[in-house]
């Protein structure tokens, strides 16, 4: 083991958890990174915004609720709130109230929000391309995201014990209170 380095993040052994999940940290930051810029400069958006312009743009009328949202994007609530009344005042977005259940605000895509997303779409596929895929095989590509959606799939199907009663289980819904920060989040 390498002097003065914890045992978790030694490579001698092959890869840890703690430091494959470190990895997958540090490449997740890496990425989101490179793709903030790329996106800021071009449509003036964070990636966690335009993560969420596009997963409403893809809903099946352009339009879904910020709980849909904030599932989807494993951001909560209040952050995907913050990310809409952000891309709201730039008119990329309208808000109703939902037909079905009056205490629903129903988010909507605009036409101008659609041009951005496909420009937002295309950056993001040139970012993939070259600052991930280019480094991968596709076969490492598939493989890595088979694992990731089990490693999702497993957490959010985790059940745990409720902090407030002690009682359990209740299902967990891990969720990221960001909204990216940075000019248009």
């Amino acid at each position: 083991m390498a002097e003065g380095r914890p045992r978790a993040l030694s490579r001698e052994a092959g890869l840890s958890p703690v430091a494959a999940t470190l990895s997958l940290f540090q490449a997740q930051r890496l990425l989101a990174s490179a793709l903030d810029r790329r996106l800021l400069a071009a449509v003036g958006l964070s990636s966690s915004a335009a993560e969420v312009l596009v997963r409403l743009g893809a809903g099946p009328d352009g339009s879904r609720g910020i709980g849909d949202l904030a599932e989807d994007t494993c951001f909560s609530k209040s952050g995907v709130s913050r990310i809409m009344d952000r891309l709201e005042r730039r008119q990329l977005v309208t808000r109703r109230i939902s037909a079905e259940d009056r205490r629903h605000t129903v988010m909507e895509v605009t036409s101008a929000g659609r041009e951005v997303m496909w420009e937002a779409l295309a950056i993001m596929q040139l970012a993939a391309e070259e600052d991930f895929a280019s480094y991968l095989s596709d076969s490492d590509i598939s493989q890595l995201a088979e694992r990731l959606d089990q490693v999702v799939a497993g957490i959010r199907g985790a059940e745990v014990q409720d902090p407030v009663t002690g009682r359990g289980p209740r299902q967990s819904r891990p969720v990221v209170d960001t909204d990216g920060g940075g000019a248009l989040g």
